[in-house]
């Protein structure tokens, strides 16, 4: 019965001891600790033990202001546990145990900043506690002070002392030679953003000190300082001030500066000019170019245009009267009786779909065929907004969409809207024209491989395809469609050249005159009122000047 009661005895001893020594185990709060950063620091729990077999546990907390309260570390059980530690105190912490002295301490490996703070133990022995404080401050030392000299002062000489990386912040002092203290204009410190501390003092002295200026900062906590000294030599004989030799740098160095502003500035203005000269020079010369060039190409325009105007007159000497061929236009063109003008209608005609018949463009051929030769018709379009003319292959497809271009076997002309007008090259070319076509002329040289359109109104050329052919080729013609109402004029095709010019042609026998005379037929509307004796279609013979009458001998005309 003794034996039984014995341990709860002892741990009734054990626990009234706990409860009633109240010097032993009140935790200190005014007790403190100095690490420093990236060490190792050991906070003591102010609690004495006498046993720590009877611990049930004991528990290190951190309360940061603002903010609950943090488990940096806890041993329960016999062993550490990591349940509710916080996640910055992980692996960084470990309990150690002194016996002999009935303690324990919580030890911190690699010390931060933010580990600062107070700490409290708290020890449990069964279910009593009690807690116990201790504060931990992190100290770092700097580096060592900067000095530079800032400037000079009417004899005094302004200095300035520098250093980084200090916690907490730390205390400054200028020390003359003799190592007294010596006033400061300015301190200032600040934290950086590892929140360590740079501190700045500034001081004067006389230029006059002979010795070691120094600077020293301390570090309070650790009771630590580092320092800096600056020599400052004594004045020799005769010395002239720092003003003094500033000026006679400075004035030297000025006057130089000026001086070769000033040969710069002259510099700039003469390329300026020399520029300014040779541009008015060029522009002189592009001028004189420009009137030059103009009068080369006003001069090469009229030879062009007298070479387009010859070559529509030497295309009309090859008129030929075309007719529509109806068994090729589509079912919606409506033809003439002499079948020279073709219009668009609205509805389809009760016609034979045969296989030369276009079903898709609205298209007809005209009913000739050319294997060879020289041939020119004129179309009328009047104010047609849009029309295609030109000449094609007999064996272009009738049937569906078709693409045109000289590849298909199209050598077409269109006009598109408004002054706008298309070859249908491949890709298509587009121009303008500077009077609008009333009449267009359609010229085949077969042999030449050329098909040329010419602008009857202006007697004017348009444009000119160049192709090797092969096969028969037809006239080709398109009114196309309406347009809203403003395409409805049909195409006329002309049965003679127009009236403002006359038909040139041989006499039937196609003899020349060995004086260069020139058979005409002349118009009768176009003779004079005192020319009665001139007949309708009476031949004539009109002498030509002795110099063109060779050029013409030999010029195949065809008679009309």
């Amino acid at each position: 019965m003794e034996t039984a009661s014995s341990p709860w005895l002892s741990g009734c001893l054990l626990a009234l001891v706990f409860l009633q020594l109240p010097a032993h185990l009140s935790g200190d709060s005014d007790r403190l600790h100095l690490a420093p950063l990236g060490g190792t620091a050991r906070l003591l729990c102010p609690l004495t033990l006498w046993s720590f077999e009877d611990v049930t546990e004991v528990r290190w907390l951190r309360t940061p202001t603002p903010g609950p309260a943090q488990v940096v570390h806890v041993f329960r059980d016999a062993g550490d546990r990591l349940e509710d530690v916080v996640a910055g105190y992980k692996g960084r912490t470990a309990l150690l145990r002194d016996g002999r002295l009935g303690n324990v301490s919580l030890e911190i490996r690699a010390v931060r900043l933010e580990d600062r703070g107070p700490y409290r133990c708290r020890v449990q022995i069964g279910n009593l506690s009690r807690e116990g404080t201790v504060n931990l401050q992190v100290a770092v030392l700097g580096s060592d002070p900067y000095i530079h000299v800032k400037g000079f002062d009417a004899g005094w000489i302004q200095l300035v002392c520098r250093s980084v990386g200090w916690f907490p912040r730390p205390r400054a002092e200028w020390r003359d030679p003799q190592g007294k203290a010596l006033p400061s204009e300015t301190e200032t410190s600040s934290l950086d953003q590892a929140g360590l501390f740079e501190t700045a003092i500034s001081s004067k002295v006389k230029d006059s000190t002979v010795g070691n200026v120094s600077c020293a900062i301390r570090n309070v906590a650790l009771g630590q300082e580092k320092s800096a000294a600056m020599v400052v030599a004594a004045p020799s004989p005769g010395r002239i001030s720092s003003s003094e030799v500033a000026l006679a740098v400075i004035l030297p160095v000025l006057g130089l500066l000026i001086v070769v502003g000033v040969c710069f500035l002259w510099k700039q203005r003469r390329s300026r000019e020399k520029l300014l000269y040779e541009q008015a020079m060029e522009v002189e010369n592009l001028l004189s170019d420009h009137a030059r060039e103009k009068g080369r190409l006003h001069k090469a325009l009229k030879l062009k245009r007298a070479a387009a105007d010859s070559g529509w007159r030497r295309a009309r000497l090859h008129f030929v009267a075309v007719t529509l061929d109806p068994d090729t236009a589509h079912p919606k063109l409506i033809l003439s009786e002499d079948r020279r003008c073709v219009k668009l209608g609205d509805r389809r005609q009760p016609v034979l779909d045969n296989p030369q018949r276009f079903d898709f463009v609205v298209s007809v051929l005209g009913s000739e065929y050319f294997v060879a030769g020289c041939h020119y018709w004129e179309v009328n379009v009047g104010d047609k907004t849009k029309w295609i003319l030109g000449v094609c292959s007999e064996s272009v497809s009738r049937k569906g969409k078709v693409t045109a271009s000289p590849a298909n076997g199209h050598w077409l002309m269109r006009q598109s809207r408004g002054n706008q007008y298309e070859a249908l090259t491949s890709p298509q070319t587009s121009f303008r024209l500077k009077e609008p076509p009333r009449c267009v002329g359609i010229f085949l040289d077969y042999e030449a491989g050329i098909i040329s359109f010419y602008n009857v109104t202006d007697k004017s050329h348009i444009f000119t395809f160049t192709h090797t052919f092969s096969g028969p080729l037809r006239p080709f013609f398109e009114p196309c469609l309406h347009d809203e109402g403003k395409n409805t004029a049909p195409l006329i095709v002309c049965s003679e050249l127009q009236k403002s010019e006359e038909s040139i042609v041989p006499k039937p026998d196609g003899k020349g005159h060995a004086n260069g005379d020139v058979a005409l037929r002349v118009d009768s509307s176009l003779l004079p009122p005192q020319a009665p004796e001139l007949s309708p279609h009476r031949d004539l013979t009109l002498p030509w000047p002795p110099d063109v009458g060779p050029a013409l001998q030999g010029l195949k005309v065809p008679y009309f």
